[in-house]
């Protein structure tokens, strides 16, 4: 007599990909409920992610100032603690505490140095420029005047727009702009709360200076722990890319902006001094500063810049805007060819293209960061797809050189060589047919000969 229990271990044993059916199919009825869970509540999710964020944002900002003072933080510890743990019992701890508070230090001098000395030249060209405004109003409107003179239809047609552009800004300024000064209370209060993340983000900046040898141990004890001994290595390997690209770009960036807002506020003083431009000096400092802050911005950055700075001397003579523009041309010459190519060399490791999609991408998502962080952060996504790529070639036995792919070749499927493609595509034209035709009679021609 036969045991019940082994016939039907024996059933269970012939269909055992039943049990994989069933969780495949469970795992994906769990994915689609849950996307359409997060497509119909993306407001809801997209608000906790932003609140999220928004608590976190002074350990944001402590990071971001950790990470740029960190070259500082290195070059000081690197003088100072072999003599002080010669000295003293806990030299290393007091040399990471005292790099950590000098490197403090000096990033807040030198921002309170730059505010010291530009605020307020921004606030009196700010200034200047609003209470001259009426004077160059009416210099324009003479100069509008004068050229329409003789010309009474283009005249017509100006006014005219002029009558509903001023229609446009009355209507905006009574429906748009005193509504919204009701709420300059909450902007006050938007910007104190600002103010404190930026503090308390100084005091988690000192922290991660001080500790991040033991944050980097604890995260490689981690990844240990959680992958294969080679994974780990080459999580690791990728992390002190993204260091490397990440750190040479932003820093290396930051310095050649500043030295191009310094050039520029030279050549315009010395423009100024020769007489080329009658502007007054507090002027030179507000473009000077325009033009470095969007330098940072790569590829688009000098555009952007010196379109504003453009029409604010236009205002005063076309001519000498016209001077400004020549000066940014050829400030931005050197700039791309001489200085950047020397602080940055190749940084991100990517064309003109590339550049140009990853600040267009990174810049619709992420606004104005997103422009300045959103070419190293294509530049390591694109490293990381192309080793990928390279692993299957690699694994598939072909080449993984870009050159080898060039023109009309093809892979042989047996001996993986590169060979000349032959025509497969089917003639489209008359002239293809004929010639086509023409080929195939040939062919059978010389067919019947043999």
């Amino acid at each position: 007599m036969e045991d019940p229990n082994q016939e039907k271990k024996s059933r269970f044993d012939l269909q055992p990909h039943y049990i994989e059916w069933g969780l495949t199919a469970l795992g994906v009825i769990v994915a689609c409920v849950l996307v359409v869970f997060v497509l119909f509540r993306m407001t809801m999710i997209w608000g906790i992610i932003k609140k999220f964020f928004s608590i976190l944002s002074p350990f944001i900002y402590g990071f971001v100032m950790a990470y740029l003072l960190m070259p500082v933080f290195n070059m000081l510890y690197r003088n100072l603690q072999p003599p002080m743990s010669r000295k003293f019992k806990n030299g290393t701890r007091l040399a990471k505490g005292l790099c950590s508070a000098l490197t403090l230090a000096f990033g807040l001098a030198v921002v309170g140095v730059l505010l010291w000395m530009v605020l307020p030249q921004l606030v009196t060209s700010i200034t200047s420029l609003v209470d001259s405004m009426d004077l160059y109003m009416n210099e324009i409107s003479g100069w509008v005047a004068s050229l329409l003179h003789n010309n009474p239809e283009i005249e017509h047609s100006f006014m005219r727009l002029y009558d509903q552009f001023s229609a446009q800004i009355m209507n905006w300024a009574q429906n748009d702009l005193l509504p919204q000064l009701g709420n300059m209370m909450s902007g006050v209060v938007t910007t104190v709360n600002v103010l404190m993340n930026l503090l308390i983000g100084v005091i988690i900046a000192l922290y991660i200076l001080n500790s991040k040898d033991t944050f980097c141990a604890q995260a490689k004890k981690m990844t240990y722990s959680l992958f294969a001994v080679e994974k780990a290595n080459a999580i690791m390997a990728r992390v002190a890319h993204i260091h490397r690209v990440f750190g040479g770009f932003i820093t290396g960036k930051l310095m050649d902006s500043s030295i191009i807002g310094v050039l520029c506020f030279i050549g315009m003083r010395l423009m100024i001094s020769f007489g080329w431009m009658t502007m007054p000096t507090s002027y030179a400092i507000l473009i000077a500063v325009i033009i470095g802050v969007t330098n940072i911005i790569p590829f688009f950055g000098p555009f952007i810049g010196a379109i504003p700075s453009t029409i604010l001397i236009m205002v005063i003579s076309p001519v000498q805007a016209l001077y400004f523009v020549i000066f940014v041309l050829l400030l931005q010459q050197f700039d791309g060819n001489i200085l950047g190519p020397k602080i940055l060399g190749n940084a991100t490791g990517l064309s003109s293209f590339w550049v140009m999609f990853a600040i267009l991408l990174f810049g619709g998502v992420m606004g104005f960061a997103g422009m300045v962080v959103g070419v190293p952060l294509f530049a390591v996504l694109y490293s990381m797809l192309t080793e990928k790529i390279n692993h299957l070639l690699k694994k598939r036995g072909l080449s993984v050189d870009t050159n080898d792919y060039r023109g009309h070749k093809r892979i042989d499927p047996e001996t993986h060589a590169f060979v000349e493609a032959q025509e497969t595509t089917p003639p489209v034209s008359a002239k293809e047919r004929r010639r086509a035709a023409n080929a195939a009679q040939q062919k059978n021609q010389e067919n019947k000969n043999q």
